[in-house]
């Protein structure tokens, strides 16, 4: 773990590296300078016109990947590596473990179709993830949706994951980031509404914190409908965030999460109470930041 206000550049150093000490520092600077522009995708197809010179990448997999990823690393998770492949996972987890020097096994994570892969160790349910069962260990996760738009997303200089469960944290971070690259994973090739509340929060947000300029029509629609579906007395759902209305706003996300693509897809497979573990706004102060490509790991970049 290393800390936002220094990036850990010392300890990410220890663990991962000088040249990924040395992206870590990199980051840090771009936060501290530069002035922040906003583009979304609403699919991963979506990205090609819009990814050259992306300076941040913030991935959206609502429901689940991206809130199983903030919640793992709240529980003590040292490393998470992505893949798009079950049969790249496991030969992954095979290949760290014959060379860990404690032998130590990664866990395989994952889903299809919203259900546990035969012979993980780990499916892609927030409440899977607890200290007690992962706290330390490095896992391996492949996702139907979510690590297939990390995959579509490499390209960017750095890439963050983002959830609402760590929503403020994320606005944070992004401050002065220069271009900033929302990509939301979608359901089957499909926008999903989930995805496109959390882009439009955080455009929301940023707009309220920072001088932001909104590039294109996706991230004004995402802006939108996220202010639509959450009714509040102030201009802005993100300013009835900040004063303190979130376990308000997240009952309403949790219902309203029950009649999207991707929450109609977790009800019919029995994992409705999902829905409300990925609405929580605001209870993790920690970020999975891209750490390595080839294979693409994340790391924790957390606050005191």
């Amino acid at each position: 773990m290393f800390q936002l206000e220094n990036f850990g550049v010392a300890d990410f150093n220890r663990d991962c590296g000088s040249d990924a000490a040395d992206n870590i520092e990199e980051l840090a600077f771009q936060v501290m300078g530069q002035s922040m522009r906003i583009v979304t995708s609403l699919l991963p197809e979506l990205m090609a016109a819009k990814s050259a010179g992306t300076d941040v990448a913030v991935v959206v997999d609502v429901l689940r990947a991206t809130s199983v990823m903030t919640t793992a690393f709240g529980s003590g998770v040292k490393r998470i590596f992505t893949c798009c492949q079950v049969a790249e996972a496991v030969s992954l987890a095979e290949q760290i473990e014959n060379t860990d020097q404690e032998n130590q096994r990664p866990l395989l994570c994952g889903e299809r179709s919203c259900k546990p892969i035969s012979g993980f160790d780990h499916g892609n349910s927030p409440s899977e993830y607890t200290p007690e069962s992962v706290r330390g260990q490095t896992l391996i996760m492949t996702t139907t949706n979510g690590t297939k738009a990390i995959e579509a997303a490499s390209s960017a200089k750095r890439l963050i994951a983002a959830s609402f469960l760590n929503l403020p944290k994320v606005v944070e971070t992004l401050r002065g980031s220069g271009l900033v690259h929302l990509v939301c994973s979608g359901t089957d090739g499909q926008i999903t509404a989930e995805d496109v509340l959390l882009a439009g929060a955080i455009v929301d947000a940023c707009t309220v914190e920072y001088q932001v300029a909104i590039e294109d029509d996706e991230s004004r629609i995402a802006r939108g409908f996220w202010a639509s579906c959450l009714p509040v007395s102030e201009r802005s759902p993100w300013i009835s965030v900040k004063n303190g209305n979130k376990k308000q706003l997240s009952d309403l996300l949790a219902k309203f999460f029950g009649n999207t693509l991707g929450g109609a897809n977790l009800k019919n497979s029995g994992f409705e109470k999902d829905l409300s573990r990925c609405a929580q706004i605001g209870t993790q102060s920690v970020i999975g930041v891209r750490s390595q490509k080839n294979p693409t790991a994340f790391e924790l970049l957390a606050s005191d």
